[in-house]
Formats: C-alpha cells, structure tokens, sequence
C-alpha cells in the first residue's frame, strides 16, 4: 500500500516508448539546471535573477508534470486497446468466418464499454491476421 504512487508512476514509464522516456528524462535535466541558477542566486542575493530562475523553475516543474500526465495517457490508452484485442480475440473465436460488423456487434453488445472507433481499427487488424494465417 506504501509508495502506491512511485510503483504506478515507475510502471507507467517502463510501458512507455523510448521517446517518451527521453521525453521525460529532458525536463529533470532542464530542472536540474534551473536549481542550479536558482541556488546561485540565493546565495548571491541576486533578487532579479532570483526572480527569473524561480519563475522558469515554476515552467520545469509543469513540464515534468505535462510529460508525466501525457504518459499516463498513453499507458491507458494502450492497456485499454489490450482490453479490446482480447475481447475481439474471444468474439473471432466464437464466430464462424467472422466479419467485421459481426464482431463488433458481439463485442459490444457482449461489453458496452466500448465505441465502434475504439473497436473498429481492432477488429479490421485482427481479421487481416486471421485471414493471412
């Protein structure tokens, strides 16, 4: 139950693409950087650079949160296009020489959580494969 947070958000970026990754990397070194300023400043006494660095360690900050917020998006979208792949798989197996609007119609009267854009693309794959087999 502790660190549920860091476990959720260490899954989320493993199951991200490599830009994605680097995409995330980019922002803590940028931050990294603007700390570095910021601190300068501090210790200098420097008020107009502090006042610059603080606000462009405000813009990493919501950078790191923007990138994370976009992997997270994209980690749900693909586990929910896994859902969907196995409940066509299923629905193909069940139906004889299955079509297209057949499968979609098992699917989502079998499972209404689905829309007709989310299974369509699924399911034209999915049948192109079966087909080439």
């Amino acid at each position: 139950m502790r660190h549920r947070f860091a476990r959720a958000f260490i899954t989320n970026v493993l199951r991200a693409s490599r830009a994605e990754k680097i995409a995330l990397i980019l922002p803590f070194v940028v931050l990294l950087f603007d700390l570095e300023i910021f601190y300068y400043s501090l210790t200098e006494k420097a008020v107009n650079i502090m006042i610059a660095s603080s606000f462009v360690l405000f813009l990493s900050i919501l950078e790191i949160i923007a990138v994370v917020d976009e992997i997270y998006a994209y980690v749900e979208k693909l586990r929910k296009r896994e859902l969907i792949e196995d409940d066509v798989l299923d629905a193909i197996k069940s139906i004889e020489n299955p079509t297209v609007r057949e499968v979609i119609e098992y699917v989502m009267d079998k499972d209404n959580d689905y829309t007709f854009q989310e299974l369509y693309p699924v399911v034209c794959k999915i049948i192109e494969a079966f087909k080439k087999e």
